[in-house]
């Protein structure tokens, strides 16, 4: 079975070569043409290593890698290289919105309307055009993963190489900036966020200091009686005189700085009573005095402006030194105080107090403690945070920048080519099928057995004028007289084959048990559509078979337009569907039957074309007699029947035949109608009734196998 198949479909390609070829040949050169009209496009690649790693360098220390989260972190990375906002960046600092392939450009819409003078659509506005261009962009890049690496291909396609390579860069560059600015703002953030605590934890402490110091002046009379402390009260009055002095000095050092401010350096000098100060005072004075009697623009009154200025920073400067010396002055205070608060507390505590007072102040002291370590601890973070934000690196770099490519991407010639092939043939395969088994005609022995499933008896000649020992007697002769005329011709030998083929499948057929052996047999000559040849081919196989000696009868039942009378260039007196419509005017049977001038064959003439619908005299009891009585006179009576796709008079005949030679024009039947031809004669015909079929009017140099030396013999 399996050859048998292969076999079909070798011999469907040989068939349908010529359709296969010209199918792939006509795919491949309008390939080649439209790949080749294509603007090349090239695609360059940059590799970017994502490190999952953490990095600080302020801690030298690693920590485990978890293979879960770093897959994700790849893929999230991926996302974000190819997140609209790095996409952006990078189409601002290229420039690529004026960029004649991703820029904002006129279409050609845009440019027929303008011709046409037909008003255009208002512009895009600026957020619309750039949003067009990241998409145009973005629709040129490919950002992908190399399988399960911390390895992320960076890659931009464009019509120039230069700037596809540029591109790929830029994109990767970008991404690395993002990312490490994104990393020094998180820890920006947080550095702020920790000097909110700080401010939070130094309230506290000052809270909790106050809170202390508050508590033990309240109760200093009542703890110096409670535990006989000695210098409490000392330590009291020093800790008030101190502060006094630090507000005092303090309030002293802000009207200085108000009046460096100012400039008022008199009132520095009076405030601060330094001799070196006065003396550089009475220098300014000296020198304003001078350029106040002395004409403008004169040298010497901008040699002495020139003294005043110098004068003046000499001031501010010395003046600038005695307010430090003076806020040193303040910070001792502040030292002083803290020292007499210290001295306060250790002797508060190691004196004989009641134990309700020290829980007290036990308790007052552990909150100002754990005040300041929380203070200690976010300080140093705060720090740290700060080292931090300065010191931070990337996650990820280039490992591989992309070069400048020196092949398009886009076409791919090879592949496109190969795809293409592979499209051609398939659909030249294909094609090929649908010509073979549906659309187009029939050209082979093989191809109409595999599609009709019926066997074929003979291939025909087409006949041309100039053919040597095939001459017809005149023009208007059938080609049917060859068979007399011209025995050895390749037309005869077909007809004597198709006449071998029906003897084979009479010998073949069986025989119903009311079957006479000595009645002739019926063969009747059918085709699916007009004009292929089939009345010429019933009378040459009538006279094949009356040329043996065999009694044979033709009859022509195409009433519809009978054409036998032409061919054999005879008028008969009465017409056959007369006689088959019972008009009382008609001649008998005996009158309509005819003698072929050429050969010893009986013809029934159809006569004049019918203008009625003839399927009910084909299928009347006075048709059945005619056939039954044929049967009973001749070897073999031939039916000349009409075609079976327009008129329904060959399926009712058909139900009388022992044979039906069924006639295929070469290249010309279409193998739809063939089918239903065939198919709708197997309904209708008797179960014992074979079918053959005749391929007729082959290009003879076409004709292959057998066929093709039969011209040696007819020389």
């Amino acid at each position: 079975m399996d050859e048998i198949d292969l076999k079909s479909i070798l011999g469907l390609i040989r068939r349908q070569l010529w359709l296969i070829f010209s199918t792939i040949a006509t795919i491949l050169v309008v390939t080649l043409i439209f790949t080749y009209s294509l603007t090349p496009r090239y695609t360059a690649e940059s590799l970017v290593f994502v490190d999952t790693s953490t990095k600080n360098l302020l801690n030298s220390g690693s920590t485990l890698a978890n293979p879960n989260a770093d897959n994700f972190r790849v893929e999230s990375e991926v996302a974000i290289l190819n997140s609209d906002s790095v996409l952006l960046n990078v189409v601002r600092d290229n420039g690529l919105v004026s960029d004649s392939e991703f820029g904002i450009k006129v279409s050609m819409k845009d440019r027929i309307l303008s011709l046409l003078r037909i008003p255009l659509p208002a512009p895009p506005t600026g957020e619309q055009a750039l949003a067009k261009v990241l998409n145009s962009f973005k629709s040129s890049v490919k950002v992908s993963r190399e399988g399960l690496t911390y390895l992320i291909g960076v890659g931009v396609t464009s019509t120039d190489p230069a700037k596809a390579a540029k591109l790929a860069n830029s994109l990767s560059e970008v991404y690395i900036k993002e990312q490490l600015n994104a990393k020094v703002q998180s820890t920006l953030t947080n550095r702020d966020t920790i000097q909110k605590q700080v401010e939070t934890a130094d309230a506290a402490i000052v809270a909790s200091e106050n809170e202390f110091d508050s508590y033990i002046t309240k109760n200093i009379e009542r703890l110096e009686k409670q535990s006989n402390a000695v210098g409490l009260t000392n330590l009291k009055a020093e800790l008030l005189k101190i502060n006094n002095d630090r507000l005092a000095e303090l309030g002293r050092v802000n009207t200085l700085q108000a009046s460096l401010q100012a400039q008022d350096f008199s009132a520095l000098v009076s405030e601060l009573g330094s001799q070196a100060l006065a003396e550089l005072q009475s220098q300014r004075e000296d020198l304003a005095k001078r350029i106040a009697s002395t004409t403008s623009d004169t040298p010497e009154a901008i040699n002495l402006r020139a003294e005043l200025a110098k004068v003046d920073t000499s001031l501010a400067s010395a003046a600038t030194q005695e307010v430090n010396t003076l806020q040193q002055t303040v910070s001792g205070y502040a030292q002083q105080a803290d020292d007499v608060r210290q001295k306060i507390r250790t002797t508060v505590l190691q004196s004989n107090l009641p134990t309700e007072v020290l829980t007290k102040i036990f308790s007052i002291q552990k909150s100002s403690e754990i005040a300041r370590e929380q203070y200690q601890t976010l300080l140093s973070r705060q720090k740290e945070l700060d080292s931090q934000a300065s010191l931070q690196l990337p996650d990820s770099r280039v490992v591989s920048a992309a070069l400048v490519p020196t092949s398009a991407s886009f076409p791919n010639n090879k592949i496109i080519l190969g795809i293409s092939l592979l499209i051609a043939i398939g659909l030249g395969v294909g094609l090929a099928v649908l010509r073979e088994y549906f659309i187009g005609g029939f050209i082979s022995e093989n191809q109409i057995e595999a599609v009709l499933k019926v066997p074929l008896s003979a291939i025909a000649p087409r006949q041309t004028t100039g053919d040597e020992h095939h001459k017809l007697a005149n023009p208007t002769s059938s080609l049917a007289d060859l068979m007399v005329t011209a025995p050895l011709s390749l037309f005869s030998e077909s007809v004597r084959r198709l006449r071998l083929t029906l003897d084979q499948q009479e010998r073949k057929r069986t025989m119903p048990k009311s079957h006479d052996p000595d009645e002739g047999a019926i063969i009747m000559v059918s085709s699916a559509l007009p004009n292929e040849g089939k009345s010429t081919m019933a009378l040459s196989l009538a006279r094949a078979y009356a040329l043996t000696g065999k009694r044979t009868l033709l009859i022509d039942c195409d009433l519809r337009k009978p054409s036998v009378n032409k061919q054999l260039n005879l008028e008969p007196n009465h017409d056959f569907i007369d006689y088959l419509r019972q008009d009382r005017n008609s001649a008998t049977l005996t009158s309509l039957i005819m003698r072929d001038p050429l050969s010893n064959l009986t013809v029934l003439l159809g006569g004049r074309r019918s203008d009625i619908a003839t399927d009910e005299l084909v299928m009347s009891e006075k048709m059945g007699r005619i056939l039954s009585s044929a049967r009973k006179h001749f070897d073999y009576v031939i039916l000349d029947t009409p075609p079976v796709e327009p008129v329904v008079d060959g399926l009712y005949l058909a139900r009388h035949a022992d044979m039906i030679v069924f006639v295929i024009k070469w290249a010309s039947t279409p193998q739809s109608s063939a089918k239903r031809a065939v198919a709708a004669l197997k309904e209708n015909k008797s179960p014992d009734a074979g079918i053959v079929t005749l391929l007729n009017q082959q290009d003879r140099a076409k004709m292959s196998g057998n066929y093709s030396y039969s011209g040696y013999y007819t020389e």
